[in-house]
């Protein structure tokens, strides 16, 4: 994440790039701040309340309409790129962002989409919820606070919160009960706030030597991968790699690799209607039958049963 509290119109894409009276200019990965917008809440027992919730759909040539709304909405699960304004900072929504448009804030696009857009939206209440300009050696963001939410990330691992999500949305679309859905909000609220505590965690300490390893990874998760592939690019011998890996991250690489996977499979049976079989192959399985065992272990229920769990959707276009 990268804002700028300069006057002028702040640009937020990949953390890369803003811009200032028109002009772009580039931002060293060295001179990022460790700082982060965040909404926070310090009451023991916070309860949200859902207001409304969905999944928005456009085509090309739409563009968001100018709008101030009384509730905090969060925007999430996005498959396209959704150019946002939220006061004086704009906002190119992708896929594995998380954005929270704050209440009696205005907000627009600045243009129009160029290919086809979905992203899902919560509308939400919490009253004691307050932003805050904060980092991991802050106490009034860290232990204090009950609930910690990013005004705007793209480090959240949203496979986690979309399993969630997911939920919300199938019994918000079968009318259930407004104390249940309140709590699965809360789940949502928990498991962002417990991954944001972790990210401002890792900002406040220089990264392990082990972590350029899991990020690679995640990004080569669904390939082929074996702990000699790994070892080999680092330049580790393979014994000492998995022995500090584990005592790093608690997990031995070979459950990384299939985490990462179960991840992105359930992702898939829940976003395409891709068959089982081809999901295993995708996120690395060649044998299905193993996929499918592989899948039951991590979840507990296989992964037709997982995609019908969740099959349910309100969808908007406006």
């Amino acid at each position: 994440m990268l804002t700028s509290m300069v006057t002028g119109v702040h640009f937020v894409s990949g953390g890369l790039e803003f811009t200032i009276r028109g002009a772009f200019l580039p931002i060293l990965p060295d001179e990022r701040s460790t700082f982060m917008t965040l909404f926070y809440d310090q009451e023991s027992h916070p309860q949200p309340e859902l207001v409304s919730a969905g999944t928005f759909i456009g085509d090309p040539g739409w563009q968001h309409s100018r709008r101030i709304i009384s509730t905090f909405e969060i925007i999430c699960n996005i498959q396209g790129l959704l150019p946002l304004q939220i006061g004086d900072t704009r906002y190119m929504v992708g896929p594995g962002t998380f954005l929270i448009v704050p209440p009696e804030l205005e907000h627009k696009g600045f243009r129009t989409i160029t290919e086809s857009l979905k992203f899902d939206w919560m509308h939400f209440s919490l009253p004691g919820l307050t932003p805050v300009e904060g980092t991991g050696d802050d106490p009034i963001v860290d232990e204090t606070s009950s609930i910690l939410l990013p005004a705007y990330s793209e480090n959240l691992l949203m496979d986690r919160i979309t399993v969630i999500t997911n939920q919300l949305l199938d019994v918000c679309q079968m009318h259930g009960d407004q104390r249940y859905l309140n709590a699965i909000l809360a789940c949502v609220l928990y498991e962002v706030t417990m991954q944001t505590r972790q990210l401002l965690h890792t900002q406040s300490m220089n990264l392990h030597e082990l972590q350029p390893v899991r990020d690679w990874i995640r990004i080569h998760a669904l390939g082929p991968i074996s702990l000699g592939q790994i070892a080999d690019y680092f330049n580790y011998n393979k014994s000492y790699l998995s022995r500090k890996y584990r005592q790093k991250f608690g997990i031995t690489i070979s459950q990384e690799i299939e985490r990462f996977r179960m991840e992105a499979a359930k992702s898939l049976l829940v976003e395409t209607d891709d068959t089982v079989e081809s999901i295993g192959a995708i996120v690395g399985y060649k044998d299905d039958k193993y996929f499918m065992k592989v899948f039951k272990r991590s979840t507990g229920i296989s992964p037709t049963r997982y995609r019908r769990t969740f099959h349910q959707r309100h969808f908007n276009s406006h």
